[in-house]
């Protein structure tokens, strides 16, 4: 069987255009594509991903994103532009693949998408199985670092995300948010052999910089 070649990045906060995208079959853009998700945010994004010609197009919105979460159909819109699929909350397959695409991350200082402890849990709990998972944040431990000198300095992903990958044991999982572990790879290794690969493919460090290039997973 072929393998698809997956190009995604995340937390590129307005610069998406300065980063370099190769060609692959599945483009994915992990969110945080802007600052707050005003207008002209929104649309900067669509003329990039406008642009884009790779034959899937999937997306999810970070915490960044207030304008998806507070007006839903931009999500719609995006998507009728670009030939875009927006992932949250829903599964696609793909080649015989399936992809599970979700915003929410832990709750921090009233951002979008954020859920409580007791929200997180209920939603892991229930969310359905998948080949790859696109969240944008990351399960608690799993490359959710920061550098030293930032203030926030404990494990700062999902603890109940890391219950569902412990559950499931999906091939892959992609996410952003934790800007100090960008463009890192861990391999989780199982019991029965099988494998799930975690790529935090955020473009930025925690400057707000473009440090890391878009990554390239085979699946």
């Amino acid at each position: 069987m072929k393998k698809l070649q997956i190009v995604a990045l995340s937390d590129s906060h307005n610069a998406t255009k300065r980063v370099e995208i190769p060609d692959g079959d599945i483009l994915i853009h992990a969110g945080d594509f802007s600052f707050q998700g005003i207008a002209s945010e929104i649309q900067d994004f669509i003329e990039w991903m406008k642009e884009q010609p790779h034959k899937h197009k999937l997306w999810i919105a970070g915490n960044h994103e207030l304008g998806i979460e507070d007006f839903p159909d931009n999500a719609n819109v995006i998507d009728n532009e670009t030939n875009s699929t927006y992932i949250h909350d829903k599964v696609i397959e793909i080649e015989g693949l399936k992809f599970l695409g979700c915003n929410f991350t832990p709750e921090f200082n009233n951002w979008a998408f954020n859920l409580t402890e007791r929200q997180s849990k209920i939603y892991w709990e229930n969310a359905p199985e998948a080949d790859v998972v696109v969240c944008h944040g990351p399960p608690h431990t799993i490359l959710d670092s920061v550098t030293p000198e930032y203030k926030y300095k404990r494990p700062l992903g999902c603890k109940h995300f890391l219950s569902y990958i412990e559950r499931v044991k999906p091939k892959v999982t992609i996410f952003g948010h934790i800007h100090g572990s960008g463009g890192m790879h861990k391999t989780i290794e199982w019991d029965d052999g099988s494998k799930t690969e975690c790529y935090n493919v955020s473009v930025m460090n925690e400057q707000y910089q473009l440090t890391n290039p878009s990554t390239i997973i085979e699946i």
